[in-house]
């Protein structure tokens, strides 16, 4: 019972903090894409729209920065033998991500959210290419300690820890390498999708006088949708070929050479996964070229607005192939699940579900609030007043 609640718990605090993670790293991509085109072209247009989208954004960023300290806290209380094991190969990564990625996105999203916009073009393109280096940079140093869980290089188990050898092999896994694009690709599937959706809503419900704008984001939401769902599997082929030589029986667990329990769970998770990946790519396709017919089709703004939860379906599909696929190990081949969790009362660990639940619940109400209040109100000039472009 104590091995199921630990993992509950865990489960649901992570699945709850990437809510918020793959969004914002999605989202800042295509906000440098409207900077970039306000740098080049002078077009305000491009500037009004990367103003709306980034306050999206920073509500999102807020969000994801509570629920990852929640995250972290776990390690110690209900993961201490396993922190204990990891604790050389974490420390790098995570100095490094805090030091090197945190602090470098966290400052100038301050100068984001409170001077952008009395920045000129260059500061404003400088500052947003500084939030999406720190934002990928912190993707980057999280996921090298998941892939050494995944792949364990450059460090040696010595019966009790691990003890890191070579710091540079461990950065230069490959497995860290494969997830890393993968997960970026489909970050900025769910972004373009959020955009599409949130362009269809102002089609529906938002000022005549704006939704010029909202074309322009429309068809970056869809490109975006169209180029990473191509991306995504030509890059999936690689990451399996490779999963086949260090985890070939992940590899049985997906193409069904095993069944039963998790096998079966990995291989419906991967199929669902592929299945929505071939779903966004013909969606994308259909709303680029027939696309002055979306624009005015009432029908298809209300289908997209509820087409988001898909591409959040893939990822949690995709997570659930990569995690559930190296059971028993949570570090593969060294140390299995069950002789990682903290040997705390059952009661306790019921108690922090329970509150958890509790917090998460009432932070998503506050999220969701936020946003769809923000997404609302449409674009606005910094004086308050609106901006007709």
């Amino acid at each position: 019972m104590l091995e199921i609640l630990s993992r509950m718990q865990f489960a649901f605090t992570i699945a709850f903090h990437f809510i918020f993670v793959p969004l914002t790293v999605g989202l800042i991509i295509i906000i440098m894409m409207f900077e970039i085109r306000y740098f080049i072209k002078d077009d305000d247009r491009f500037r009004m729209l990367s103003n709306y989208f980034s306050d999206i954004f920073l509500i999102n960023y807020a969000f994801g920065i509570v629920t990852g300290i929640a995250m972290t806290v776990q390690f110690g209380t209900n993961w201490a033998p396993y922190t204990v094991a990891m604790g050389e190969v974490f420390g790098s990564p995570l100095i490094l991500e805090v030091i090197a990625a945190f602090f470098l996105e966290s400052t100038f999203t301050g100068i984001w959210l409170f001077r952008r916009h009395s920045l000129s073009r260059k500061l404003r393109l400088f500052t947003i290419s500084m939030i999406t280096l720190g934002t990928m940079l912190s993707a980057m140093w999280i996921i090298s300690a998941n892939g050494f869980m995944q792949h364990p290089v450059g460090a040696v188990w010595d019966g009790s820890k691990i003890i890191l050898e070579d710091f540079w092999e461990l950065f230069f896994n490959p497995y860290t390498w494969h997830m890393y694009v993968h997960n970026h690709l489909s970050a900025l599937l769910l972004a373009g999708f959020v955009v599409l959706a949130i362009s269809s809503w102002q089609f529906l419900k938002g000022k005549e006088e704006h939704k010029h704008l909202f074309e322009l984001s429309a068809k970056y939401g869809a490109w975006t949708i169209l180029v990473a769902g191509i991306l995504l599997p030509i890059t999936g082929n690689s990451y399996l070929d490779y999963l086949n030589v260090v985890q070939p029986d992940k590899i049985a667990m997906i193409t069904g050479l095993t069944s039963g329990g998790l096998k079966t769970v990995v291989r419906i998770s991967f199929g669902s996964m592929v299945g929505l990946g071939s779903v966004f790519i013909v969606i994308s396709g259909y709303t680029i070229i027939f696309f002055k017919k979306f624009v005015k089709s009432e029908t298809l703004h209300k289908i997209y607005i509820w087409l988001v939860p898909l591409p959040y379906l893939a990822i949690i599909f995709g997570w659930m192939v990569t995690e559930f696929g190296r059971q028993p190990w949570i570090i593969y081949k060294i140390m299995k699940v069950s002789d990682g969790i903290s040997i705390v009362p059952v009661s306790q660990v019921w108690f922090s579900i329970i509150s958890l639940v509790i917090l998460y619940a009432i932070l998503f109400i506050m999220d969701y609030v936020l946003t769809i209040s923000r997404i609302k109100k449409g674009i606005i000039e910094p004086n308050g007043g609106e901006d007709n472009g």
